[in-house]
């Protein structure tokens, strides 16, 4: 029905009032005639309204004298009155072409080059590299291609394991995965030794491949020999025979964190003034409007950006960047004892926590306060752990 009423608009028709005491036989000629009518309405026992297109509607002269009818034209709807109502407007019609051909140029290039998917890389070094490449806001969008730019980002960036890159509209969106980096291993081939790569106490050795130089319940000092690759003969007479050492030295390990237990703490708050900036973003270069001075000694900026898009992929190098600027004020407070410690304690293990690897187990958690020298008071949280601490060493090497 829609497609229907949006080709008769495109080919244009007219409202038309008939009368006449012969209506039906009226209808009955245009029928046999193929003279298209829609939307009949009876207004009384001798007129209707009806519709009926341009081509039809002159068709219309010999039926009308036939059954001594009248005909008035109430409206005329569609795309050829427009065009005829506008004919002498060269100025309108040639700037509505220009438009037309501006609009077909604008959405041609990229504007937007939208990275996603990225955790411990930064979006602004893959921005950069892309650059490179040649995918940049500004770029003809018909000479990315996809393909060869999800490879070549790959190549430059080893720390990427899959790159998807898709052109829709205006935009080039970049997926990427980040691959999972292996340590760094010592060739089997390579002679080394397993060393301590942290301070500890052995809970337990297993040496699959070379010597043991600790026992269980020593403590041992980050690089200190743990599994030596040297393994001397039984025969005194020859020499030791040297071997890629392989084995887990799994030990006790602490980390300490201290944080000072403050009772006066200070937060901001916003007083209610506020000032904004505004800049207009044309084609990737922003241009200030009215900027003058901040009034305010501390403040929180905000930053907020509009776009012109016309859909979601579909967004023209046109933006509005507006800059709030939040007067704050520092307020002190003060909190009780117990509040404080707690705050600091918490402090404390969120610090700790940070230094811990994700294999570690923790077996043991002790915290404390202390008084300092200077009387400071500070929150002390100490955690011990069991973990593998032997990593390989080549021989000879640093």
């Amino acid at each position: 029905m829609l497609l229907l009423r949006l080709w008769n608009y495109i080919r244009g028709y007219v409202i038309i009032v008939v009368e006449g005491y012969f209506l039906e036989k009226f209808i009955n000629i245009c029928m046999h005639r193929q003279v298209f009518l829609w939307d009949v309405r009876k207004r009384n026992d001798c007129s209707m309204a009806l519709k009926v297109s341009i081509k039809g509607f002159k068709l219309l002269r010999p039926i009308v004298r036939k059954t001594n009818c009248r005909v008035n034209i109430i409206k005329k709807v569609g795309f050829p009155f427009i065009l005829n109502r506008y004919r002498r407007r060269k100025t309108f019609i040639a700037g509505a072409f220009i438009f037309v051909i501006l609009f077909y140029l604008l959405t041609s290039f990229v504007w937007v080059v939208d990275v996603t998917g990225n955790k411990n890389l930064e979006t602004r070094f893959i921005l950069d590299t892309l650059a490179q490449i040649g995918v940049r806001p500004g770029v003809l969008k018909y000479a990315v291609d996809a393909d060869r730019t999800a490879n070549e980002l790959m190549l430059k960036i080893k720390e990427i394991g899959w790159v998807g890159v898709v052109v829709k509209g205006t935009k080039v969106k970049v997926e990427v995965v980040e691959r999972v980096q292996p340590p760094e291993l010592v060739h089997k081939d390579v002679p080394c030794d397993i060393v301590a790569g942290k301070d500890g106490v052995v809970k337990s050795i297993v040496a699959k491949t070379g010597q043991e130089m600790v026992h269980e319940g020593e403590t041992v000092t980050k690089g200190q020999v743990l599994i030596s690759g040297t393994v001397k003969s039984k025969n005194e007479q020859l020499p030791p025979r040297l071997v890629h050492a392989d084995g887990v030295v799994k030990a006790r390990t602490w980390y300490e964190k201290e944080c000072p237990v403050n009772e006066t703490i200070y937060e901001k708050e916003r007083t209610g003034r506020e000032k904004e900036q505004y800049s207009l973003v044309l084609f990737m270069k922003e241009i200030g409007l009215f900027h003058g001075s901040i009034p305010f000694k501390d403040y929180e900026k905000v930053e907020i950006r509009k776009r012109v898009s016309l859909e979601e992929d579909l967004t023209l190098p046109f933006e509005l960047v507006i800059y709030k600027y939040y007067e704050n004020i520092v307020r002190e407070r003060k909190i009780d004892v117990e509040e404080a410690k707690k705050t600091a304690l918490d402090e404390a293990y969120k610090e700790v926590m940070k230094e811990i690897p994700a294999e570690a187990e923790i077996v043991k958690k002790d915290s404390n306060f202390k008084q300092k020298e200077n009387g400071e008071t500070v929150a002390s949280v100490t955690l011990e752990c069991i973990e593998n601490i032997g990593i390989a060493n080549e021989i000879g090497g640093q």
